[in-house]
C-alpha cells in the first residue's frame, strides 16, 4: 500500500524526497526507554542521502507513522508502535510548528544515529540507504504535550 500526501510549500525538493520516500521498521528499545527504528530511504542517487536526511525521516516516522517491531519478539509476535501525533494529517494541522521544527534542525535534540549501521543496497533502478536511528520519543512526546499538540491521557479526568 502506498502512502501519498501533499507537503506544505515550505519544504524543498530535497526534503520532500526524504519524507515521501522512506520505509520504517522497529529496531528495538534501548535501556533509556528510547525507541530505535531502521529507516530506509529510497533514492536514485545514494550519495545525496545524508545522516541528517536519515535522522529527519526517523523523527518524521515516529511522529506520523505507525510501525511494527519484531526485533525482540518471540514466537512470531510483533510489537506495534503508534505514531505520536496519530497520523500524517497532524503534520498539516500543525504545519506552523513542524515546518520550522524540521527546517531549523530542532528535531536533532531527539535523535541519534547508531554507529556502524548504515547500509546501501541496490534495488532495481533505485538505492536503499538505511540506518538504525535512536529517538528519545519520551522527551519528544513531552515537548509536544507542552506545546498542546498531544493530549495527556490523564489530563482530561
Amino acid at each position: 500500500m502506498a502512502l501519498l500526501f501533499m507537503l506544505p510549500d515550505a519544504y524543498s525538493k530535497k526534503e520532500e524526497a526524504y519524507v515521501t520516500n522512506y520505509q520504517v521498521q522497529g529496531a528495538g528499545v534501548t535501556s533509556q526507554n528510547a525507541v530505535q527504528v531502521r529507516i530506509t530511504i529510497l533514492t536514485k542517487n545514494k550519495d545525496k542521502v545524508s545522516d541528517a536526511d536519515l535522522e529527519k525521516a526517523a523523527v518524521h516516522a515516529v511522529l506520523f507513522r505507525d510501525y511494527d517491531d519484531a526485533t525482540n519478539a518471540g514466537y512470531g509476535s510483533v510489537a506495534s508502535h503508534k505514531a505520536i501525533m496519530g497520523d500524517i494529517t497532524a503534520e498539516a494541522q500543525y504545519a506552523d510548528f513542524f515546518e520550522p521544527f524540521f527546517r531549523n534542525g530542532d528535531y536533532k535534540n531527539y535523535v541519534m544515529l547508531v554507529g556502524d549501521t548504515r547500509r546501501v543496497v541496490k534495488a532495481g533502478k533505485e538505492w536503499k540507504v538505511s540506518c538504525v536511528v535512536r529517538i528519545n520519543n519520551i522527551a519528544l512526546k513531552n515537548m509536544l504535550k507542552k506545546q498542546g499538540m498531544v493530549k495527556d491521557l490523564g489530563g482530561g479526568w
